[in-house]
């Protein structure tokens, strides 16, 4: 038995029992090609996940997760439609959408009950308006740090005091506070990225007037992005940590970066920084959980050195997914003939259509500027693997199907090429945890998923290398 398995077949004594949220519901006054599915983005510091369920015939639906594990906003989607709502651990959410009136008063057309209900009608009244707010805000980011600072604390303070006229309860308004702060900050995540300026980011992604270490900011979603920037401009200004993730040392970055992270002060903050840096160093190479012992005890939170030992367990094996049939999903032939597949489990439709074929699944949107930059490596990497068992499939998500077509005309999308409907994509998002564009999934000849997390175009010699693994199987 692995370190791993013994650790996750033992358990902790110190962990307390984690707590089951349920989020249930109904969608009412439905239109006949209405959305059959909703998803839940759990949007939680620790888990980043995405939940799908198709409706029942009565529109209504249930999620259940441990997953939560602090309280904070989350999103339902219906449709094209974000529903925020404010969860904790253990929380049993209840709400109705009524889809008539979806697009014409979004406020109206969501009732809550259950937990938080007064926060979650609040929350609901105000978000769009926020949105709107911070529409079309722009920074210089070719400044030195204190100017850009001083640019976020003029619009903040601004945007701040427009939330006052909405009348908000004191915990809604420290929220506003928070949500509108930190969703400026998102504006600055490419700062002095391409010059490698990992000084400069410190500063400005540390700095006082974003309170890092408050455990109060992870009410909002947005705060996590906030503190992961900071963490990798911490981690990268590292000139030990960078040379061993240069030279593929994982073992060294990873003890470097628990060390790192050290530095910091004990703060939830400093755990959620420390559980982005480890989980995605296991993404990366699972074995890392058996080779750095200093990973199984790297938490203050004991449940978070649990559920690491979890993760890379799950990681170690290859991923399962339960069978889910999905209808919605057009195949483009090759004289661009457009025919929509049976409804059915897509990778046991792939199998059957690539019998004994290693299938690489690149899936992006249309809009997506890293997918069509990754596209252009994608001639080399078939140039190399041509004449091998090896199919490529497309799959385009979260876009229009003429924008698709438009896309695949125009760009060399080569390969067998998929379109997703909006309750296709929904399903498939949730199902198979995808979180962002572009994805990339390797199929295995048995037809099961390899991993989730393949290797990009651009990195073509290690892709290759990954594939030809694959084929030898």
């Amino acid at each position: 038995m692995s370190m791993v398995a013994m650790l996750v077949a033992c358990g902790s004594n110190n962990a307390p029992k984690r707590q089951t949220t349920v989020v249930v519901g109904q969608v009412i006054n439905r239109a006949a090609d209405g959305s059959g599915v909703i998803l839940w983005n759990l949007c939680d510091p620790i888990s980043d996940n995405r939940l799908a369920r198709r409706l029942a015939d009565d529109g209504s639906f249930r999620f259940e997760t441990d997953g939560i594990t602090d309280y904070h906003n989350a999103t339902l989607v219906y449709g094209d439609r974000f529903v925020n709502f404010f969860v904790s651990p253990g929380d049993s959410v209840h709400l109705t959408i009524d889809a008539s009136k979806l697009q014409s008063d979004g406020v109206a057309a969501i009732q809550f009950s259950g937990a938080n209900a007064a926060e979650n009608r609040e929350l609901n009244r105000i978000r769009d308006k926020e949105a709107q707010m911070l529409y079309g805000v722009n920074f210089d980011l070719n400044v030195e740090p204190d100017s850009l600072l001083s640019q976020v604390r003029q619009q903040a303070a601004r945007l701040q005091d427009s939330m006052t006229q909405f009348n908000l309860s004191p915990a809604m308004q420290d929220f506003a506070r928070r949500d509108i702060l930190f969703s400026l900050a998102n504006y600055l995540i490419g700062y002095r990225v391409q010059e490698d300026d990992f000084a400069a980011q410190q500063k400005v992604f540390g700095d006082s007037l974003f309170g890092i270490h408050d455990a109060t900011n992870f009410k909002t979603m947005m705060f996590s992005y906030h503190l992961l920037a900071y963490m990798q401009a911490k981690l990268f200004a590292d000139s030990v940590l960078a040379q061993a993730f240069g030279q593929g040392q994982h073992a060294v970055m990873v003890r470097r970066g628990i060390e790192l992270l050290g530095q910091e002060p004990a703060s939830k903050s400093r755990d959620v920084m420390r559980w982005k840096f480890l989980s995605g160093a296991l993404e990366q190479n699972a074995a890392l959980y058996d080779s750095v012992p200093e990973m199984r005890s790297a938490f203050d939170d004991p449940s978070l050195n649990e559920r690491l030992a979890e993760l890379a367990a799950r990681l170690q094996g290859a991923p399962t997914f339960p069978d889910t049939p999905m209808e919605g999903i057009t195949y483009m032939e090759a004289d661009s003939t457009l025919t929509e597949i049976p409804e059915g489990d897509f990778f046991a439709y792939l199998a059957a259509r690539y019998p004994g074929k290693v299938i690489y699944v690149d899936v992006y949107a249309v809009w997506c500027g890293p997918c069509r930059a990754e596209m252009k490596f994608a001639p080399a990497l078939h140039e190399a693997l041509h004449g091998k068992e090896v199919v490529f499939v497309n799959l385009c998500l979260s876009s229009e199907q003429q924008a698709w077509q438009q896309m695949v005309a125009q760009m060399p999308v080569e390969g067998e090429n998929y379109w997703f409907n909006q309750q296709a994509t929904h399903l498939f998002m949730g199902t198979y945890d995808v979180s962002g564009f572009p994805t990339y999934i390797l199929v295995g000849r048995d037809g099961k998923i390899v991993t989730m997390d393949a290797e990009r175009p651009s990195e073509k010699d290690k892709l290759v290398e990954q594939i030809e693994e694959c084929l030898a199987r």
